[in-house]
């Protein structure tokens, strides 16, 4: 069966230091972002989420949307215990996308442990058509580990240009 996913990235969050970011609500610009995407997303299919806020505020802001989004951890942002949020962490994130780790990315989440956490995901859901709204590194590792993306430097490109928010369709075996 070939199936046709489209991987939602979620739409700027308020950022806070004063919050984990798994509980950063959209910023108004964001929630305004995300209800102008959604005219590309199918009026059929099965709609799932990381359990990030911001991820299923983003899919949440669909207009017309009846049915029931499907919460699954599997399609949560990269682990990274203790990752400073400070100037340097767009760098950081960048070097594991490409494959350059630094010390910090030791306890990090492998990308094929991440990918291999979101393919998961994906095989738990039946349906030929299926929106993810998930996060940027953990949607480009899965890209790669499926071959859409190329590794190395092709994947810090991708990545970089994704926007908040982004739709990437894809079509898999």
């Amino acid at each position: 069966m070939t199936r046709r996913i489209l991987l939602l990235r979620h739409a700027m969050p308020d950022a806070s230091l004063d919050a984990s970011p798994d509980a950063w609500p959209l910023s108004d610009d964001g929630a305004a972002a995300a209800s102008r995407l959604f005219g590309r997303l199918p009026t059929n299919g099965v709609l799932a989420s990381s359990p990030e806020l911001k991820a299923r505020q983003t899919l949440e802001r669909a207009p017309g949307t009846q049915t029931d989004i499907v919460v699954d951890s599997r399609f949560a942002e990269v682990r990274r215990p203790d990752e400073p949020f400070d100037d340097g962490f767009r760098d950081r994130r960048f070097t594991w996308i490409v494959g350059h780790p630094c010390p910090l990315h030791e306890h990090w989440e492998t990308p094929e442990a991440a990918a291999s956490r979101f393919q998961a995901g994906i095989n738990a859901i039946d349906g030929e058509s299926i929106v993810v709204a998930s996060h940027g590194m953990v949607l480009t590792a899965w890209l790669i580990a499926v071959g859409v993306v190329r590794p190395g430097h092709e994947a810090g490109r991708f990545w970089s240009a994704l926007s908040m928010p982004d739709l990437v369709e894809v079509t898999v075996p």
